[in-house]
């Protein structure tokens, strides 16, 4: 009609104003007033007078289906989802609708009590859509899918689990250094040497934790030849991984299992101080001639004492030269954690590395900066040059500076020769 007329109508007698509603399920309802008027166009045809009320609103809240209430719009809890965890699924339109009670879930057009909820269980009420729930003695399983609910009454404990509530979840939990589900748990092993004990003989890649390790299970490569059980905590290839690292990486390792890597000093601590440990170190020069060296005895210290190389003996091979032997009682040392007690230098950084550097010397000889003999050795200018380590499988793999290679003195050959490295212990 619009404002203008309107104005005019209401102005020229009274005016009854009623109007006529209907709700979303087909309730009628009305709202009378007994006077009705608006102002003119100069006063911004303001709403002047209404008058008394009467009608049938009030009876509107009993219009609204079985276990509804008209309200402000609100997210509404569901049967699929009874604590509202996934969002609101409620579309609120004008503000106020029919909304569930208090203690009904919304099934549908529905609300009903949780116990109409496909997925109620008595004493635990309604199970999420995707969710499980587990009895206090964890002998039956309940799962929701898709509205359905289904239980697994032979649910039990492993006799290495524990039925518990963790985060908020109760299941059959794996005691600690088993690993599985819950109802059926195996044994973590602690090195490659108990998979290789317990049948398996492939090498590759498998989950293990050694004895009071406080983190969690982690991966290694298995060596499997040479006896087989061989733990492998380096191993150098083409120079794809970036060796020259900082503390922490060399703390936590780096890498790949099935690629170059290294382990962790950490996880080699606690690896070398709960069993008695042999080493072997595999190497293989770049005209692919092979050698190792093997020690019947090694270990680590922990990191307050440097990862220091405290265990080493009983050398045997054929790299010529037992080249580890020099850095026994050395801390180990990283371009960002100088341990070489080596004050006018940093080794690691002069032999861009991380190894078990010492003190190193300084020497004057005319061939120092040209002769295969010395190429571990950097120079210092002139003919002076200087040398930290007999050996360093950390080095770079790709040097282009004198003394950075990865060497090990005295190899048949060239001392820095050298295109594979593999460093790997076994219990004794």
């Amino acid at each position: 009609m619009g404002l203008k007329r309107l104005s005019f109508l209401t102005n020229q007698k009274e005016y009854e104003i009623r109007i006529d509603m209907e709700n979303s399920v087909g309730s009628s309802f009305y709202i009378q007033y007994n006077d009705f008027r608006i102002s003119d166009d100069m006063s911004g045809y303001r709403l002047t007078d209404l008058g008394h009320f009467s009608g049938t609103a009030d009876a509107f809240i009993l219009s609204c289906p079985s276990n509804m209430d008209y309200g402000n719009c609100t997210c509404q809890a569901t049967c699929e989802d009874p604590e509202i965890s996934t969002g609101c699924q409620t579309t609120c339109g004008d503000g106020e609708m029919c909304i569930c009670r208090e203690g009904f879930l919304k099934k549908g057009d529905q609300c009903v009590p949780p116990e109409e909820c496909s997925c109620f269980i008595e004493g635990q009420g309604v199970v999420p859509s995707g969710q499980t729930h587990v009895n206090g003695d964890c002998t039956i399983r309940c799962q929701c899918h898709s509205n359905i609910l289904t239980c697994d009454n032979n649910y039990r404990c492993s006799s290495d689990a524990t039925c518990e509530e963790r985060d908020g979840v109760r299941q059959c939990y794996c005691n600690d250094g088993y690993t599985g589900d819950g109802q059926n748990c195996d044994v973590i092993a602690t090195d490659c040497a108990d998979i290789y004990n317990a049948g398996i003989t492939d090498g590759g890649v498998y989950t293990i934790k050694p004895t009071d390790w406080p983190g969690s299970p982690f991966e290694v490569y298995c060596n499997m030849a040479d006896g087989g059980g061989w733990t492998v905590f380096q191993r150098r290839v083409n120079g794809s991984q970036d060796f020259y690292l900082g503390w922490d990486m060399y703390k936590d390792g780096f890498g790949s299992p099935n690629h170059e890597l290294w382990l962790g000093n950490d996880k080699l601590y606690y690896m070398t101080n709960n069993k008695n440990y042999k080493l072997r170190i595999d190497m293989v020069d770049r005209d692919g001639s092979p050698y190792y060296a093997t020690y019947g005895h090694f270990r680590i210290s922990n990191e307050n004492d440097g990862y220091k190389l405290v265990g080493l003996s009983d050398f045997s091979g054929t790299a010529d030269q037992d080249s580890l032997a020099w850095h026994i009682n050395k801390a180990f040392s990283t371009h960002d954690r100088d341990n070489d007690g080596w004050d006018a230098y940093n080794c690691a950084e002069r032999h861009r590395g991380a190894w078990w550097f010492g003190q190193g010397y300084t020497y004057t000889n005319s061939n120092c900066r040209t002769s295969e003999i010395y190429c571990n050795d950097w120079s210092l200018g002139g003919d002076t040059c200087g040398d930290c380590s007999l050996s360093d499988l950390n080095g770079d793999y790709h040097s282009s500076t004198r003394g950075t290679d990865i060497h090990w003195e005295s190899i048949p050959g060239y001392n820095c020769n050298i295109a594979y490295t593999e460093m790997k212990i076994k219990p004794v």
